[in-house]
């Protein structure tokens, strides 16, 4: 049967038996038998789009905890860290489950199979603001739990944990921490990397000295460019948080994003795009209460965002336009929670095509017909050369790998990711995840950092759980990296 004939069948059977509510098809997975269940299993799967990208998210949240800055936007929350008002859908199962980390990540992979996923592949993301200003302790025994959960059992060691996770059933793939340019120093950087991560998310808000010093955000742009090159120096992925309409123009937010991709000291692989809000409690708030601030309406910063998307280059992923904040809780801003949906209508209406990653990715985009072909973009960024391959056909993208060469002579791949469903580890597949695609763009990568860079050895950023992948194709785990010697010829294959 198809969706839809089910979702009549469960709307006449509801009728029939006098049943308030229909059946979710949670519950009909959770009610099949083993067999029938994996039958029905992509039928009733709830929201395709949480997997489509390759992997599934997992968010937690840290606990309650003062913010090292003092911005003029940022609502502060009892029940939640600094920038969150502890109403969001990851607040909320955060405080169902007491802060916990193990907890939260058990929760949500109950959830997630609740409703039809396979999530052996995970990206967990840490959320709470600046991560790092927790004290260290709690640091490492957060990630420990988190990992301890996905692994099914505790551990005398975080070093355990992680190692255990390389072969777990629901494998970590990517790790995600948040945190200020000011805190995300160099050191600071190594650390992340000996936690497994493999992006970090950067609060820029504003590229504009001026308006950076009026939300008292206490750091400037130098600090936003050193912790970019920190990052990407240490082959981590980097994400930019940035907020339009913070004491801004619709023509200085536009210059922001061309700022954003035009100068080689930024050019973040990933983007959120938080338009400012009016929340209770800030500065900015009671300014608005004053006259004398003034936020987009939903209509304005769609606007803004449709146009800034002919800034966005193809190696950027618009990962988010617009917060989970509940609606009640916005004094004034955007009001409505489809912003995307808006920008993209708008910037459609304009003829603007959006090259980002997730507007390509095959996952979204079904309709794709013909053999993909390899693509190479390069480009200078953060005083190094990046490389940006991937196999394309038309407007669908179907799998990428990011090399960068840092001025020091050292190759690395920042991140590699193949689209489609996601696939279980171990199983065969049709699927675009295992159509060979992430092994013969990584040989390309070899092959331009031997011949192009004249590097020795190529090293590889990858996630816990993605570390056997690279051991299959030669690679070896030497602090925290997985690295190859590229001393033999090696191709496409």
């Amino acid at each position: 049967m198809a969706k839809e004939e089910i979702e009549a069948y469960k709307r006449r059977q509801a009728k029939r038996l006098g049943f308030k509510q229909v059946a979710g098809n949670a519950d009909l997975l959770a009610s099949l038998p083993k067999k029938e269940r994996e039958g029905m299993r992509e039928t009733l799967k709830v929201r395709n789009t949480r997997s489509a990208s390759g992997v599934c998210v997992i968010a937690v949240m840290t606990r309650p905890w003062p913010c090292p800055g003092k911005c003029a936007y940022c609502p502060t929350a009892k029940n939640a860290p600094k920038s969150y008002t502890g109403f969001e859908p990851a607040a909320r199962r955060a405080r169902q489950n007491n802060f916990d980390a193990y907890a939260q990540v058990e929760d949500r992979l109950r959830q997630l199979e609740a409703i039809g996923h396979e999530p052996s592949k995970c990206e967990l993301i840490i959320m709470g603001g600046t991560f790092n200003s927790q004290p260290r302790a709690y640091q490492d025994a957060f990630i420990k739990k988190a990992y301890e959960a996905f692994n099914g059992k505790k551990s005398r060691t975080l070093a355990e944990a992680i190692k255990t996770n390389e072969k777990a059933h629901y494998r970590v793939t990517g790790l995600t921490l948040e945190t200020r340019p000011d805190w995300c120093i160099e050191s600071e950087v190594k650390r992340f990397v000996g936690y497994g991560a493999t992006r970090i998310e950067l609060g820029v808000q504003s590229l504009d000295e001026g308006v950076l010093k009026r939300v008292n955000r206490g750091h400037g742009l130098a600090a936003v460019a050193e912790a970019t090159r920190y990052c990407k120096d240490a082959f981590l992925k980097v994400c930019y948080h940035v907020m339009p309409g913070l004491y801004a123009t619709r023509e200085s937010d536009l210059e922001m994003f061309r700022q954003l991709f035009g100068d080689e000291r930024f050019k973040p692989g990933m983007l959120k795009i938080y338009p400012c809000l009016v929340i209770k409690g800030t500065r900015v708030y009671r300014e608005w209460k004053r006259g004398e601030f003034k936020p987009y309406s939903t209509e304005e910063a769609a606007e803004v965002i449709a146009e800034a998307k002919r800034f966005v280059p193809q190696y950027c992923r618009i990962m988010r336009v617009d917060r989970d904040i509940p609606t009640n809780l916005i004094a004034a801003g955007v009001d409505k929670s489809n912003l995307r949906e808006i920008a993209r209508k708008k910037a459609k209406e304009k003829g603007i095509v959006c090259r980002c990653i997730r507007c390509r990715e095959i996952g979204f985009n079904r309709n794709a017909k013909g053999k993909p072909k390899l693509a190479r973009l390069d480009y200078e960024a953060s005083g190094g050369a990046e490389i940006f391959l991937s196999y394309e056909n038309g407007d669908a993208l179907w799998a990428f790998l990011r090399l960068r060469c840092n001025e020091s002579g050292e190759c690395g791949v920042r991140e590699l990711r193949v689209f489609g469903e996601q696939t279980p580890v171990g199983a065969e597949s049709r699927r675009a995840q295992h159509k060979g695609y992430g092994a013969r763009l990584l040989a390309e990568a070899e092959r331009i950092a031997r011949k192009d860079f004249k590097a020795k050895k190529l090293v590889v950023l990858a996630g816990v759980g993605a570390r056997p992948y690279y051991r299959r194709l030669g690679y070896a785990l030497r602090g925290g990296y997985m690295e190859k010697s590229l001393s033999q010829r090696q191709g496409i294959h």
